[in-house]
This record gives structure tokens, C-alpha cells and sequence, in this order.
């Protein structure tokens, strides 16, 4: 249906689109970038299919936006700058959580992260 459409448009506009770039297509081009792949311990952050759909786009938009068209314009360097984007929106809300404080209903006071992590851990493992 999409192709359908561009089509017509080509022809009411008497243009040629060169380049169509889906969340779809992206999503499976990034399958085994560092950050997205598993079995990159030191750089992994999560699959790239639980990366939400919403940010798919926020990094195509960017990319959109950002991409120097005077040096040419390939499916890698959209890849690279997508990459580079979703890395680090996910990094950013991971950086500095363990600096963070936390309400506990139970004494009625705020309590580092780190703590209640701790303390978590601990009840945890005396449970097992």
C-alpha cells in the first residue's frame, strides 16, 4: 500500500524517491550493534526489539534532521546516527539512578538507592 502511493506521488510530482527508511528496517540493521547485542557484555544495554517504537522514530526524525546530505547519504550512516541516538536517550535514564532517593511508606523517610538495593538483596537472599 505504501509503495502504491509513493508511486502516484512520484508521478503527480514528477520526482523519484530515492530512499524510504521504515523503524522496521532500522530496528533489523541495528540487531548486532554493540548496545543491542547480548552477547557484548561491556557495551550491551537491551535488545533492540525492546526498544519502544516511539524512540524508533524519535531516532529516525533525528536522523532526519541531522544527516549532512552534502557528503552523501547511505543506509549506514541513518544506521550509525539512529544508533548513536537510542544509546544514548537508554543511557542517560540509567546514569546516576544509584545517586537517587527513594520514599519508604514504612519509616516514613527517604532512603538512598543504594540502601534500599541493599537492603532488598539482603531480604532477598535470607528469603531463600
Amino acid at each position: 500500500m505504501m509503495w502504491d502511493e509513493l508511486q502516484k506521488w512520484e508521478t503527480r510530482n514528477n520526482a523519484k524517491v530515492f530512499m524510504v527508511i521504515t523503524t522496521e528496517e532500522v530496528r533489523n540493521d541495528l540487531y548486532d550493534y554493540n548496545a543491542f547485542d547480548p552477547e557484548n557484555e561491556e557495551d550491551f544495554i537491551c535488545k533492540i526489539d525492546d526498544v519502544r517504537e516511539s524512540l524508533m522514530l524519535e531516532a529516525l526524525d533525528h536522523a532526519y534532521e541531522t544527516v549532512n546530505y552534502e557528503w552523501g547519504l547511505t543506509f549506514e550512516d541513518i544506521n550509525d546516527i539512529c544508533y548513536e541516538y537510542i544509546v544514548e536517550k537508554l543511557s542517560s535514564k540509567t546514569k546516576g539512578l544509584d545517586k537517587g532517593q527513594l520514599w519508604n511508606s514504612e519509616t516514613k523517610t527517604f532512603e538512598s538507592v543504594k540502601d534500599f538495593q541493599a537492603r532488598y538483596n539482603k531480604e532477598k537472599n535470607n528469603a531463600s
